[in-house]
């Protein structure tokens, strides 16, 4: 048997794979979303896109709260869990505005980490944007998700709004 490539593990640390790791997942996930676009056009493209983030949603955001030690349904609780799953965990700039007890905007700054060239329609990244319109049914129905900037409509940043109405 020949001896099998190794990294050198001076160099590779794991945060340095898990780094990498991480980009190349997001560089498939471009190129897949990119093929859908070209061989299924875009709205069938963003009802798939869509389609599987509802069930990420429905997977994993409650569970992602209990593990982050998450309290609360309010739209601050809601939005933390994006703010550490996106920002602290896949490795987004990422900030929350509280601009009330009920209104919260959740903000990811370039560059985009899924879609660098900003070369998707605006219309991919609301069909994405769908994991947080159902998590918030599923953790509070009274919240609701609006998009209010997005870099891929030529914004400087992304901006989800968190607002629980009466």
């Amino acid at each position: 048997m020949c001896e099998q490539p190794r990294l050198d593990e001076n160099k590779w640390t794991e945060l340095r794979k898990a780094k990498a790791a991480n980009n190349t997942g997001w560089r498939y996930f471009e190129g897949l979303v990119k093929i859908m676009h070209r061989e299924l056009g875009e709205e069938k493209s963003c009802a798939i896109l869509a389609e599987f983030m509802k069930e990420n949603a429905r997977k994993y955001v409650a569970e992602g709260m209990k593990k982050f030690k998450i309290e609360g349904n309010d739209p601050w609780a809601l939005a933390s869990y994006f703010k550490l799953a996106t920002g602290d965990i896949i490795g987004y700039k990422t900030e929350l505005v509280r601009e009330s007890p009920k209104k919260v905007c959740y903000r990811l700054y370039p560059p985009c980490l899924w879609f660098p060239n900003l070369d998707i329609p605006p219309s991919f990244c609301r069909a994405l944007g769908t994991m947080e319109v159902e998590a918030a049914k599923i953790i509070n129905p009274k919240i609701k998700i609006s998009f209010k900037k997005l870099m891929t409509d030529g914004d400087p940043y992304c901006e989800l709004l968190f607002e629980e109405e009466e």
